[in-house]
């Protein structure tokens, strides 16, 4: 995401900084001796389901520092169980700037795990999730091609980023390979490669709808943790393409 390779955009109004996308997650086996329910949940989490987006707070009730700061800087738990006793936990600050610590992620989470009484026997692997968001552009006219982080192509609303970056990877091949076979036995202009490629990418509509994207992450940064949970009420209630499509970028 930071490479120091790839040459940035700096001029205004294109020069921003990014938001931050940060997560603590842990893969966990559950002590469920007294769970109950315990085949077909772990606490409120449906073992059948994902969860996104649980932005309560009852984990902070009677701790007013606490609680203040989980509100003007929400966190999220992301629930996905696997098979048996074990699940992935994963707390999460969607976008943020400055970025939430990974120890703050951390400690909310096993707080929300003891508080919903979900009882951790084991953790067997961690995870640090750093994603910046949004940010500048590379500059077309260079030779080294970016693709993916290093070509800010991750989503600036949400920091999802492969489904985008799979389809720029297609669309940057079909370029290259025209480019390559055009040139038959001539050498190939190779900054008219690159150039082309990062067009293929970041063509005028594909920065007006990243522009759109950028101006919802900079939405999200503005809201505490009510005016988070209000917004995704509404948005997972308008039609399924609109909102899936939104977030595939």
């Amino acid at each position: 995401h930071e490479t120091q390779l790839v040459l940035r955009d700096t001029r205004a109004p294109a020069n921003f900084p990014p938001g931050f996308q940060i997560a603590y997650g842990c893969l966990v086996e559950l002590d469920e001796t007294s769970a109950a329910n315990a085949a077909s949940m772990a606490g409120p989490y449906d073992k059948e389901a994902m969860t996104l987006f649980d932005y309560r707070t009852d984990h902070f009730d009677g701790d007013d520092a606490a609680m203040q700061k989980a509100f003007v800087a929400p966190t999220f738990m992301y629930t996905m169980p696997l098979e048996g006793n074990k699940v992935f936990f994963e707390e999460t600050s969607l976008v943020a700037r400055p970025a939430i610590s990974f120890q703050e992620c951390k400690d909310r989470c096993f707080r929300r795990l003891k508080h919903l009484g979900i009882d951790v026997a084991k953790v067997t692997e961690e995870e640090f999730c750093y994603i910046p968001m949004g940010g500048s552009l590379p500059i077309k006219y260079q030779r080294i091609i970016a693709l993916g982080g290093s070509n800010a192509m991750v989503h600036p609303s949400t920091g999802y980023h492969l489904c985008r970056m799979l389809m720029g990877a297609s669309d940057m091949a079909k370029v290259i390979l025209q480019e390559l076979n055009a040139a038959k036995d001539s050498t190939p202009n190779l900054d008219r490669i690159a150039a082309n490629s990062y067009h293929a990418v970041w063509s005028p509509e594909n920065v007006r709808q990243r522009n759109f994207a950028v101006f919802g992450g900079e939405f999200l940064m503005e809201q505490n943790v009510e005016g988070l949970r209000g917004f995704f009420d509404g948005f997972f209630r308008l039609p399924l393409e609109l909102w899936a499509g939104f977030l595939a970028g």
